[in-house]
């Protein structure tokens, strides 16, 4: 029996989406043909290869000229996409994709079966290094093609995060042809099935794509063009709003909203769970290795002062990497409060030589400059010396996964499965374990939860496992962002995905 499965993630709850437009309401529109959105971005883009993609703002330009083999709902439930139905087989072990049988990729060559099995292959080869290896290899026995439009999936064990993880970029189809054609320049070449086809690129500055005019969703897209722009800062990104430069920007923060809440011509998002933001260092070396020391700095962080000057309020103390009201979200655990009595004890206990300076890593992005800035006067206040060493936003995050820097704050956006952050991040062998932990248990409470469909049990492990990083502190959570995404008007069609990540293809511009 065919079933469309939901992820855990349909239990979506508390995540209340919230449109304020100045003026009044705006009114429901019919789709218009044709304009160009231009989007002002936070540019750390390093490829445009869905296969290497690690950065924030890759995924937003990927999501417009790639599809994925399953879509996202505003629930986080799973949806069509590249793939109609879905069944599971042998115990949940086998999992049959049903494909469409009219896309082509952007070259003309065909989407079919084969084209499914080659780019998860792909993913899965050691010598391809891809980021997404270690969450598929782990999980997925073969790929086998039954027929042109239908893929079997054989998994190792039942593995219930495997629809989510196709809904981002591992399931992000790519064309076989153009990579070998392109081979590891593909990532300044991409070529997909999605509504819109690359044009050009400047790095660091502008990337431009073009309607699909052979879309397979009839009707869509209705933008001829789209183009990124770097901006430097929200405010810049706001003052270029106003002028009519850009036409959209996200993470907009409430001071920022401030800003343009006069403006007849824009309109406004709020959401109310943004980014995760936490502070993350190298667990297994010195100074962080020193367990005292750590718990001595999540008791110095004032994150209610963080939350008052960075968002105004508008953000939620955070005590793990998972928000109240999803299915998964912790139900007890440790957390540690601002007490900086206690964290001045904590930081004699650990024997940890004050004279010494501690780096902190400060990206020039405005709300993780201010983050570090209150986090050093935070943490001199107890005793210690920190040393700010400025990095550019396009190079703090790929640093950051090569181990390159150490103590730094860090950001992540929901993912429609709990396995999509908490494997990948706290795994021994989690593709984006830049903090270097490695915890036996919560390595084993990992595998169980990904080898079950029950969602009573898997709630049972994840508190488990949310008990064992909260005790060994990994990252220091802090907050969940207070966050705008800030419109032109003429803008219609948006609709605010969980994970934070800006869809652009189904926007209109109004004439």
């Amino acid at each position: 029996m065919v079933r469309i499965a939901k992820a855990g993630g349909a239990f979506l709850m508390g995540l209340a989406l919230f449109l304020w437009v100045p003026g009044g309401a705006v009114k429901a529109a019919e789709p218009v043909k044709g304009g160009t959105l231009n989007v002002g971005f936070f540019d750390d883009t390093k490829t445009l290869d869905p296969v290497y993609s690690v950065a924030l703002s890759e995924r937003q330009i990927l999501f417009l000229m790639f599809d994925n083999l399953i879509d996202i709902g505003p629930d986080f439930s799973l949806k069509p996409s590249l793939a109609t139905s879905w069944e599971y087989q042998n115990g949940e072990k086998r999992i049959l994709l049903h494909l469409r049988a009219d896309v082509k990729f952007h070259d003309g060559t065909d989407f079919d079966a084969d084209a499914v099995k080659w780019n998860l292959d792909w993913r899965m080869l050691p010598e391809t290094n891809s980021p997404a290896r270690s969450q598929l290899a782990s999980a997925i026995d073969n790929v086998e093609v039954v027929d042109k439009a239908t893929v079997a999936i054989n998994l190792k064990q039942p593995f219930p995060p495997l629809l989510s993880l196709l809904t981002d970029r591992a399931g992000l189809m790519e064309s076989p042809a153009a990579v070998k054609k392109y081979g590891k320049d593909f990532g300044g070449n991409p070529v997909g099935t999605g509504p819109f086809v690359f044009k050009s690129w400047t790095r660091g500055s502008r990337i431009e794509l073009e309607r699909n005019s052979a879309y397979w969703q009839k009707g869509q897209p209705y933008l001829d063009r789209v183009i990124f722009s770097d901006i430097s800062t929200a405010v810049v990104g706001s003052q270029r709003l106003t002028t009519g430069e850009l036409d959209f920007v996200a993470q907009i923060t409430p001071q920022n909203a401030r800003l343009l809440e006069s403006s007849p011509d824009i309109k406004l998002v709020q959401i109310s769970v943004g980014n995760w933001y936490a502070l993350q260092w190298h667990w297994d070396k010195p100074p962080f290795s020193n367990a005292k020391l750590r718990q001595a700095v999540a008791q110095a962080v004032d994150r209610q002062k963080i939350n008052a000057l960075l968002w105004s309020g508008k953000g939620r103390i955070a005590n793990s990497e998972t928000p109240p009201g999803l299915w998964w979200s912790p139900s007890d655990q440790e957390h540690y409060s601002y007490d900086p009595a206690q964290a001045k004890k904590l930081l004699a206990e650990s024997g940890y030589d004050t004279a010494i300076e501690i780096p902190l890593s400060a990206p020039s992005d405005t709300a993780l400059r201010q983050l570090v800035q209150l986090v050093k006067e935070n943490l001199e206040a107890i005793g210690l010396k920190v040393r700010l060493e400025p990095i550019a936003q396009s190079e703090w995050y790929a640093r950051a996964v090569a181990k390159q820097i150490n103590f730094t704050p860090m950001r992540w956006t929901l993912r429609a499965d709990p396995d999509g952050l908490i494997q990948f991040l706290f795994d021994t062998k989690g593709a984006a374990n830049s903090t270097g932990y490695s915890n036996p248990e919560v390595d084993k409470l990992i595998a169980q939860a990904r080898g079950t469909s029950d969602i009573a049990t898997r709630k049972n492990i994840y508190d488990q496992i949310h008990q064992y990083i909260a005790e060994d502190l990994p990252y220091v959570s802090l907050a969940f962002s207070g966050e705008f995404v800030a419109m032109n008007k003429k803008v219609d069609g948006f609709v605010q995905m969980p994970d934070l990540i800006p869809r652009y293809r189904t926007l209109w511009k109004n004439q």
